[in-house]
């Protein structure tokens, strides 16, 4: 049975009743931040292989007028994450990560640009104190607890990048597997 059907069967066979244990249902209880800094990993790795899947041809790569090109996603993906904590954290973002005429047209420096922008994310997520996670942050008219915008923003370059998916598939390229799968 493929592992998609394995879960989703196993969703399904749980009871109805199960509940979620107070402490992980807790919105303010802050994750340890290893597991934050994990994910910030996790979600660079997913990223860069997306990059990797796709040929050099394909960083212009536009299916239609007014969308970004496959280099512009990406870099909306990556680079996305610090602006969204900057944002929230009213904290001025990075000048730049290189240069963007260069790296949406070159795959090494794109992945230069994407290392770098997630380098500075969990520089931030691991110099942030424990009282500016734990405090309510505003952003884009919502305000939340400090440490849920770093899980906005893994949210949103996981969103941005699963739209690269038919970019891929158009110029028929396997789309790599989705981490931790």
């Amino acid at each position: 049975m493929p592992r998609f059907a394995l879960a989703i069967a196993l969703l399904l066979a749980a009871p109805a009743t199960a509940q979620i244990p107070a402490q992980a249902a807790s919105s303010t209880q802050m994750p340890p931040r290893a597991i934050m800094l994990e994910d910030v990993e996790r979600s660079r790795q997913n990223v860069l292989k997306y990059v990797d899947a796709a040929p050099d041809s394909m960083l212009g790569y536009r299916p239609g007028p007014g969308v970004r090109t496959f280099a512009e996603q990406i870099e909306h993906a990556a680079g996305a994450n610090i602006f969204i904590l900057s944002a929230a954290f009213k904290q001025k973002p990075p000048a730049s990560y290189g240069d963007s005429a260069k790296y949406r047209h070159d795959k090494t420096a794109l992945k230069a640009f994407v290392n770098k922008s997630y380098d500075h994310f969990a520089t931030a997520v691991r110099d942030f104190g424990d009282a500016q996670l734990q405090s309510d942050a505003a952003f884009a008219g919502s305000t939340k607890i400090g440490w849920r915008w770093i899980s906005t923003a893994l949210e949103h370059a996981t969103w941005t990048l699963g739209q690269t998916v038919p970019y891929l598939r158009a110029n028929k390229v396997t789309p790599p597997q989705y981490l931790p799968f």
